[in-house]
Formats: C-alpha cells, structure tokens, sequence
C-alpha cells in the first residue's frame, strides 16, 4: 500500500482544569468512505524497511504542513518500538527537529520485538530501542508511553523507559476491552497516577466517554483527558490553533 492512501485524523487532549484543548493525537487512517486505522498494511510497512523509508517521506511532508499552518499547536505523533530500528527514523527526527517544541512522540506497542533476540550493531533489541529513545530526547523532543499497563508497555517497561519520557497515557477503554472492572481500573489508575508523580510525568487518561468519568479523574487530580467525550478522531478541518 502506497502511503498517499493514507491522511492524517486528530483526536484532542484536554486540560479538564483550564477547560482547554492543550493538544492532539496524530492517528492514522486509510481514505475509505468511513476511515479506520489499516492495522495489517501498516504491519506490512513497519516490517519492511524500504516501504518504511517511503511512509516517512510521506510522514515529514504532511506533518511539515501541518506545523506550518498551526504553529501553536502540540501534536502527538505514534511510533511504534519495531519503527525506531530503522535508522531512517533517527534521520526523520533530526529533519523534523525545528518543530520539536510543537511534536511528542509516542511509543506504542510493538509484541513482535518479544520474538526478536539478534542484535543490531552489536546492540540487543531493547538496547537499540533505548539508544533511539535517547536520540529522541536528546533531539529536543518530548516523550510518551502510550497504553501504560495493558499489553507490553508494562510497569517493567515503562521503568526502563523512564529516564527519557515526559508522559504516560492510561487508557480505561483498553482496559475494558480485557473485561477488566471498574474497581480493577481504579486501582490501576491510583498506581500508574502515583508512578507519574513520583518520576515527574504528565498522565494522561484516554478513553473519557462521559462527563462523569471525567469529572471523577479530576476529583482524583487526573486532569489531562482524552476520549469520545471530548471529540472523536477528525480531519485536519477541525484543528483548533491553540
């Protein structure tokens, strides 16, 4: 799949105290009539270093755009561990680098790396992963680890990654999605909140749907949110300058 079949959509973050959009997550999406995240090709791309190469050439160019024509704006966009590998990335990041103040780069999940023990230039896996998050940082970006807790950015994870992050996103609708309770999630919500805390993170907590698991989170001093409460991912014709 060539990469011009995707577009970008923009889901917003919000600062419930101030009541103010404090920025977006950059999402994926193919341009069906109804778009969704075209999760098997971008596998397909992710895996192969060339179509990789040729999705980052696209990534810069509408990102590049995009920044231009709102300067004020944050914008969050998601790679993936297996993504940081290639060392077209790095190149990425530093061609991207005058918009570092606007980009947090999130790390998403990558459960193909569990199966991966070779090394690259005499790094393992998870050593050449951490040599690309201190790239990152060092590139002037901020960073975040995304779905703390489900899946494999685990507790152990996210405490080798510490020392590069910024923030961590929790996300309840994950968790419900593995029939998880709401007292279940309260307690891991009260632990990753407390692991922000203690390390100086932001958390922000994806998967609000209502105003009363909104208004419950800020009681409990959770107040960067993110969820179809706020707004469904949407096209760039809804961008806010901020």
């Amino acid at each position: 799949m060539s990469s011009v079949c995707l577009q970008l959509y923009y889901q917003p973050k919000i600062d419930v105290f101030a009541n103010e959009i404090v920025g977006y997550e950059i999402l994926l999406r193919n341009k069906d009539h109804l778009p969704y995240y075209p999760a098997a090709k971008m596998e397909k791309i992710y895996h192969n270093r060339e179509k990789h190469s040729h999705f980052l050439v696209w990534l810069k160019k509408e990102l590049t755009r995009v920044l231009q024509e709102y300067p004020s704006n944050s914008l969050s966009v998601n790679f993936s561990p297996r993504q940081l590998l290639y060392p077209e990335t790095k190149q990425f990041f530093s061609e991207m680098r005058k918009f570092c103040d606007q980009l947090i780069v999130e790390i998403t999940e990558d459960p193909i790396l569990l199966d991966i023990t070779e090394e690259i230039s005499g790094k393992t896996i998870e050593e050449s992963v951490i040599s690309a998050l201190a790239f990152i940082k060092n590139q002037g970006y901020e960073i975040a680890l995304d779905d703390v807790g489900t899946g494999q950015n685990s507790f152990e994870r996210a405490l080798e990654y510490v020392p590069y992050l910024s923030q961590i996103k929790f996300s309840i609708v994950k968790c419900l999605k593995y029939n998880a309770s709401l007292e279940m999630i309260a307690y891991f919500l009260k632990a990753w909140h407390q692991f922000a805390r203690e390390n100086h993170l932001d958390i922000v907590i994806e998967g609000i749907e209502d105003q009363e698991m909104s208004m419950k989170l800020a009681d409990n001093g959770m107040l960067l949110q993110q969820g179809y409460y706020f707004g469904k991912p949407a096209s760039e014709k809804n961008l806010q300058s901020s």
